[in-house]
């Protein structure tokens, strides 16, 4: 019996075993609140209304209340990450219909487009308002919930892309004892354990404990892999004024990577395999990724009106990667017209022996806060000033990337022999420093208008290392010093208690892009740019759900490749420019029926550019049109079950910068079920998820990478089970 017949035959048991143990329990104890008890039993939220909160744990504005913000947020729940069986981000952001995928792959650690803009992986992510190194895949079992920013956040996380930042908010100490497993079935199943309580003469101290191990297998014959997940939670309420909140999260994944589709010489493939893997060599190596990220938080109420906070936050990202890569295809003539990044007309490709070991990401911070308020005659202020240090480097090996062989999209491969290179001395390819200071005053002048006046000024010190075009001696391409100022402006009115217009203003500061490989500039990392965005919203609170609205007018400096003489140079030039409109509506319509939906129309263009073909038409991988929703209907009749449904549609999408491949667009429809019971004493949940029920084959991924266009397909249809004990 081989490997995959084994777990198999073990998953087979596992699910015999969680869908017959209810029905062998005579009589069943109903819960008398299943709304309540669900809450109870699989994650518990700082909310009772499914798909909705009134608070925000995002900083910058100088308020938590979610209508009152003038930005737009998202957040994704806890009822939303339990009920779809979410274990990374990439599970639930299809639940925001402004966030797509870039560059998603299988066992790789994914980014997503925000407004038509790539997330950054050094600055957009964050973990309870502290930056994380985005080189990872952060866990969502030790979360509470998950709040996305769209648009502009300097003030959040400094230097970050205008797409926005997603910040990631760890659950705390409560008493719970729970264990959950999970099972699909491809062959995944995980164990997962959530612990907590608090002791004390004054219940002082408070802990929480997730556990998870994960056996993953996906629908892409010979992706194997597993995930381990520990992470702690500590409270200290040290008096009635101090308070100090440790959180500590380590993670190791192991999971075969799965390359991405490229065009068929300038054209979209079609009638491919869901479980092919491109490549695929005996001897390759799993992606092995080793995570770490903590925070020390230490809070003082030196009044009524004002708080004093320190933060120290580390994080950290280890990457092993030796793949057998599916990249291009070399003919005759395509160096001539840089087409050698492209798969054959018939489906060729060539494979790489890609070694890339040991390549290390950490961020440090540590921060200064202090907020409070002062009344004055005419108005009120709610000040907040921060000091913010930022350290940054990566380090990696000058790496191996040679060619082996060559394969085909529609057969499976054959071995080649590996390489026998070495990786070359490792060498610091970045190293950061950023301090910033961040003023807002959030001024209150009456009962219906309030003004948001502030900003970061930032100085960065950075320099950006890589080998030279021979591979011969490490080179410095990049030596940034600079100083900005970044404001942020906004104007609310509210002619009701539960209405709120805003218009806001920003500015921005990112990272420069780096030049890919066919550049003649090659690794060479041009200067930070600036982005600008202007933002008009209304929210409306209408009993127990959110009504939002947003029109924004978005554009930030462009850098591409560019034909020069002959030659290609990776230049900065013009700009990109995206203007949209997003809805949402999210929270509980009736008294048995939650909804959360979102509309997003976005149109993207670069402008100004000299290279025609990449101007006067939509941007790559971004749908003029993005629509998502998911609804869970607690059934009156029955006591303790949930019927869940979801969808999500796209517009097509152009799958290069030049507009001339286009994916098409595609609708596709989840739907599930939840029953709460009793377990003698015992509460459980068991809940049925399916995924892409009509089993739809589509292109979700059109994006771009370090220059290269790349295609990866949906989910094919997917069932996961799911048994939750709360002890």
């Amino acid at each position: 019996m081989n490997t995959r017949q084994l777990k198999q035959n073990v998953l087979t048991r596992s699910l015999k075993m969680i869908i017959l143990s209810p029905l062998c329990l005579a009589p069943l104890t109903y819960a008398e609140d299943a709304v309540q008890q669900l809450d109870t039993i699989v994650i518990t939220a700082d909310q009772s209304i499914p798909y909705s909160s009134a608070k925000v744990n995002v900083e910058g504005f100088a308020t938590n209340s979610l209508q009152k913000l003038p930005a737009s947020v998202s957040i994704l729940t806890a009822d939303l990450i339990a009920e779809q069986h979410a274990r990374v981000l990439s599970d639930v952001v299809k639940n925001d219909a402004a966030i797509g995928e870039g560059y998603a792959a299988i066992g790789y650690y994914p980014n997503f487009v925000s407004r038509g803009f790539a997330l950054d992986l050094a600055s957009s992510y964050l973990i309870n308002g502290n930056v994380i190194r985005g080189e990872q895949n952060v866990a969502l079992e030790n979360k509470e919930r998950v709040e996305i920013l769209k648009g502009i956040s300097a003030i959040q996380s400094g230097m970050s892309t205008p797409g926005g930042v997603v910040n990631y908010v760890t659950k705390r100490p409560k008493d719970i004892q729970a264990l959950t497993f999970s099972a699909d079935q491809h062959g995944q199943f995980s164990v997962a354990t959530d612990l907590g309580g608090f002791w004390g003469d004054e219940q002082q101290f408070g802990y929480r404990i997730n556990l998870v191990n994960e056996q993953m297998d996906s629908y892409v014959d010979h992706v194997e892999g597993e995930r381990y997940l520990a992470a702690l939670a500590l409270d200290w309420k040290m008096s009635a004024q101090s308070k100090v909140e440790l959180d500590l999260e380590a993670q190791r994944s192991e999971q075969k990577s799965v390359p991405g589709y490229q065009l068929l010489d300038g054209k979209v493939p079609e009638n491919v395999k869901w479980d092919r893997l491109l490549g695929y060599q005996t001897w390759g190596k799993p992606v092995t990724i080793d995570s770490l990220n903590s925070s020390l938080k230490y809070s003082y109420a030196l009044n009524s009106d004002w708080n004093l906070g320190l933060v120290a936050a580390h994080s950290k990202s280890r990457v092993d990667d030796y793949s057998s890569f599916a990249y291009g295809y070399y003919r005759e003539g395509c160096l001539e017209a840089y087409s050698c990044n492209t798969f054959g007309k018939a489906g060729e490709y060539d494979i790489y022996d890609y070694q890339n070991p040991d390549e290390t990401f950490k961020t440090n911070q540590f921060k200064v806060k202090l907020d409070g308020v002062i009344d004055t005659n005419w108005a009120q202020h709610y000040l907040n000033f921060d000091i913010t240090q930022t350290n940054k480097s990566r380090d990696r090996f000058a790496g191996v990337n040679e060619w082996i062989g060559v394969g085909n999209i529609y057969t499976e491969t054959i071995d080649f022999s590996p390489v026998t290179a070495n990786a070359g001395p490792k060498y610091q390819a970045l190293k950061s420093k950023q301090t910033a200071f961040t003023a807002l005053d959030r001024i209150e002048w009456n009962e219906h208008w309030t003004t948001l006046i502030g900003g970061k000024w930032i100085e960065l010190d950075e320099q950006a290392h890589a080998y030279d075009a021979e591979g011969k001696q490490v080179i410095k391409v990049r030596d940034t010093d600079l100083a900005k100022f970044l404001p942020q402006f906004a104007i609310s009115y509210s002619p009701l208690e539960s209405t709120t217009v805003y218009a806001s203003y920003a500015k921005g500061l990112s990272d420069g892009k780096t030049a890919p490989w066919f550049a003649e500039n090659a690794a060479e990392t041009l200067a930070p740019i600036y982005s600008e965005q202007y933002e008009i919203g209304f929210k409306q609170q209408v009993h127990d759900f959110l009504l939002t609205a947003a029109v924004f007018d978005l554009s930030q400096d462009n850098q591409y490749s560019k034909p020069i003489s002959g030659l290609r140079y990776f230049i900065a030039e013009g700009e990109q420019h995206s203007q949209g409109l997003e809805l949402g509506l999210n929270g509980a319509l009736t008294d048995h029926l939650a909804l959360t939906s979102s509309l997003a129309l976005t149109k993207a263009r670069l402008e100004n550019v000299e290279a025609v073909e990449y101007g006067n038409h939509q941007a790559q991988n971004v749908p003029k049109a993005r629509f998502a929703t998911h609804l869970r209907y607690n059934v009156p009749s029955i006591a303790g079950f949930t019927i869940l449904a979801g969808g999500q549609y796209s517009s097509s999408k152009y799958a290069n910068k030049e507009g001339a491949a286009k994916v098409a667009g595609y609708s596709v429809v989840d739907l599930g079920a939840a029953y709460q019971f009793k377990l003698n004493t015992t509460d459980a949940l068991l809940r049925l998820n399916i995924n892409n029920l009509f089993n739809k084959k589509y292109w979700r991924d059109a994006g771009e990478f370090l220059g290269d266009d790349y295609l990866f397909l949906g989910s094919p249809r997917t069932a996961t089970l799911s048994f939750n004990l709360n002890f």
